[in-house]
């Protein structure tokens, strides 16, 4: 009994070191979104960014302007949308992107999921092409 017990604490052991080194090089190998205050240095270049990317009825746009390194501006053409739903989701998230800098803690409008989603896939694109 004690050699079984020993053999499947080793096993155990083994394991975890394995989870651990596995979730380590996951971390490792990812990239961050930089935040508003831009909490991984990532060094943004001034300058306007645009990007274009399918909402639900039509393309939207998203432009942004970044001026010292931060997030100054945030504009949305979503002028194909339906005005009611997607059109106001793009003027919230123009607003909301613009005070948090980046997509990160930003949600999507509800009843606009597809309209937001763009916007948001918009805005890290953007936020990629600043970042070099």
């Amino acid at each position: 009994m004690p050699k079984r017990f020993l053999r499947n604490a080793l096993l155990m052991a083994v394991v975890t070191v394995l989870m651990a080194l596995s979730l380590v090089f996951y971390i490792h190998n990812t990239n961050p979104l930089p935040g508003g205050e831009n909490p991984n240095n990532v060094l943004l270049l001034d300058g306007v960014y645009t990007s274009v990317q399918q909402g639900y009825l039509s393309e939207v746009t998203v432009t942004v302007t970044i001026s010292s390194g931060m997030v100054s501006d945030v504009q949305v053409d979503a002028s194909g949308e339906t005005p009611a739903l997607g059109g106001v989701a793009a003027a919230q998230l123009a607003t909301a992107l613009t005070e948090a800098g980046s997509s990160a803690n930003v949600d999507v409008v509800s009843g606009s999921t597809y309209t937001s989603e763009a916007v948001l896939a918009g805005m890290d694109d953007c936020l990629a092409q600043a970042a070099g």
